[in-house]
């Protein structure tokens, strides 16, 4: 009796034993089970039902679903109390006042019914003269719309919104910058308002974005359906129309997914990247067609995949060194706004971070090349890269700890970091961003890096924090004027707010600081970005100019030589 009793305890700790192995060995990760589940992820955060994850709409709120379901499966705690999700709100887009209106003699038009305000029109009412001035272009040796025209100054202008046919055949313009074409046009001819029509029968009416991020002109700007234009043709001959447009700021909410591994270690690692996208296009896309979904496979759903591929991995080692925090950000596409957010909410003890990981478009290497940026942000990234590297591999590095990505985020922090990056190529941005152009052997041999340089940190100590200078490569393109600063996109008050300042740049050498606030240039006010970048097209270097600024709660003028 005693033997079988001893053998009954021997069988029922070795299924113990056994069970707690097949606990710790979740996943398993050969390169054909890593790439089926980096593929079902990016195909399934690309899908068409997803509509592209625009932050703030039903399909990111579906992407975080799906993310915070593979988190669960993978058996990571959840970071907010006991969630997954950290929401979180920002200003994006604007609707209609009902008191904005078009009149015309007795009969009186409502937005959205009858007309759409422009994003970039001024709050503003205007009773002057209209006229109508074609598709209001003037390209010197192609097109002059306004030739035999007298009058515009003043006067409010009717402009199709679509060129004719003919002309597109001549002009090598997109609609969009068409559209900013015809705006500057007439206003520097002195319009009083703008009202696009569209008068082609091969052209259905566009929609009209409400986006916020572009440059608000002094002007009323609205879209009007064929019934105004109907009437103001009949009503030609009695001269003046009223035109009152104001727009509202709206508010949309967005989610941040995290999910915790914690080994009760004294520092954590922090792997992201983002799950945003573009939706179904908007100012950023760099689409010949409006209104079709983008469906962001390699930016970013790759990274987003490489994050949970990276928390089955964690999850499955033995080793105990770190914790780790894997968070899929959104609204990056809108000004890095939810790394922003999680940095700033104070939900996880900065201190506690070693260093993070962002993975933004990992997706689609080409000829071995892999870019590491944020390399001068601790002295040991060299040593830790190089030792590591896949001996294929041809690595590029940018020292700067600020860029166009989460990263940025933490930086700020001062915790070092490194964004991975693949490169942009003919699909960023795109509707053709799907996931059959996904390099899948390359993204897993990419992972494994990322896997060797954090088991490599383990022997070492904490890494230490290095300042880096912005980088070079973020200086405005052409040879036009630069201030050198890099504005801080998630800042929603009145002006531009500096994040950072390039190295010995005109902004830096004037004595200008990081969170200065930038309300005014020469005679200009600035009120946002494009304003500010519209300013610097006029300027030249060489020039001394006056920078107003807000700096705390005292206006200051400044001087700059460009």
């Amino acid at each position: 009796m005693k033997k079988k009793k001893i053998s009954s305890l021997l069988l029922l700790f070795f299924a113990l034993s056994f069970l707690q192995i097949s606990a710790q060995q979740k996943f398993e990760f050969t390169d054909s089970l890593v790439i089926s589940r980096l593929k079902a992820d990016i195909e399934t955060l690309s899908a068409e039902n997803m509509e592209g994850r625009e932050a703030g709409t039903q399909g990111e709120i579906k992407a975080a679903r799906y993310i915070e379901s593979r988190m669960k499966e993978i058996g990571l705690q959840p970071v907010f109390n006991d969630s997954y999700l950290q929401e979180f709100e920002f200003l994006s887009g604007y609707v209609f006042c009902d008191s904005s209106f078009i009149k015309i003699g007795s009969q009186k038009f409502s937005p959205y019914d009858d007309f759409y305000i422009l994003s970039n029109s001024a709050d503003a009412t205007t009773t002057a003269n209209a006229i109508y001035v074609a598709s209001g272009l003037e390209i010197p040796g192609l097109i002059n719309d306004y030739e035999d025209i007298d009058g515009v100054k003043g006067s409010i202008v009717f402009i199709e919104y679509f060129s004719h046919p003919e002309n597109e055949k001549q002009i090598d313009f997109d609609v969009t910058s068409l559209l900013k074409m015809k705006i500057s046009t007439a206003i520097q001819k002195g319009a009083a308002g703008i009202v696009f029509v569209n008068t082609h029968g091969f052209f259905e009416d566009p929609e009209i974005l409400n986006e916020t991020n572009v440059a608000r002109e002094k002007i009323p700007i609205v879209f009007a359906r064929s019934e105004v234009f109907e009437l103001f043709e009949q009503n030609e001959m009695f001269g003046k129309i009223s035109i009152s447009t104001q727009l509202i700021k709206k508010s949309h909410s967005a989610i941040n997914v995290a999910g915790y591994l914690n080994n009760n270690a004294s520092q954590t690692i922090v792997i992201g990247g983002h799950f945003d996208h573009l939706g179904y296009g908007g100012p950023s896309s760099r689409d010949l067609q409006q209104n079709v979904i983008h469906y962001g496979a390699d930016d970013n759903a790759s990274g987003t995949a490489g994050v949970l591929e990276s928390a089955r991995y964690f999850s499955n080692i033995t080793s105990k060194d770190y914790n780790y925090l894997f968070i899929a950000f959104s609204a990056e596409e809108k000004g890095l706004l939810g790394s922003r957010y999680f940095t700033e909410s104070n939900v996880y003890d900065m201190g506690k971070i070693n260093f993070m990981f962002n993975f933004d478009m990992i997706g689609r290497m080409q000829n071995n090349r892999l870019i590491l940026i944020g390399t001068g942000t601790t002295p040991l990234w060299d040593s830790i890269i190089d030792t590591n590297k896949p001996p294929h591999f041809q690595v590029s590095k940018g020292k700067s700890g600020v860029g166009g990505s989460d990263h940025s985020s933490f930086y700020r922090k001062n915790i070092p970091v490194i964004f991975f990056h693949t490169g942009t190529h003919e699909d960023y941005h795109a509707s053709t961003d799907t996931p059959d152009k996904i390099n899948y052997p390359q993204t897993v041999e990419i992972l494994n890096y990322a896997y060797k340089m954090i088991d490599f940190s383990t022997s070492l100590d904490k890494l230490k924090f290095t300042e880096t200078p912005v980088s070079e490569s973020r200086r405005r393109r052409g040879e036009g004027a630069s201030l050198g600063i890099m504005p801080d996109h998630s800042y929603e008050g009145k002006g531009v707010k500096i994040m950072a300042l390039v190295e010995n740049r005109p902004a830096e050498k004037a004595g200008l600081k990081a969170s200065d606030i930038i309300i005014g240039i020469e005679d200009t006010e600035i009120s946002e970005i494009h304003s500010y970048m519209r300013v610097l097209e006029e300027l030249r270097k060489g020039q001394n100019i006056s920078v107003l600024i807000l700096r705390g709660e005292e206006k200051m003028v400044i001087t700059v030589e460009l």
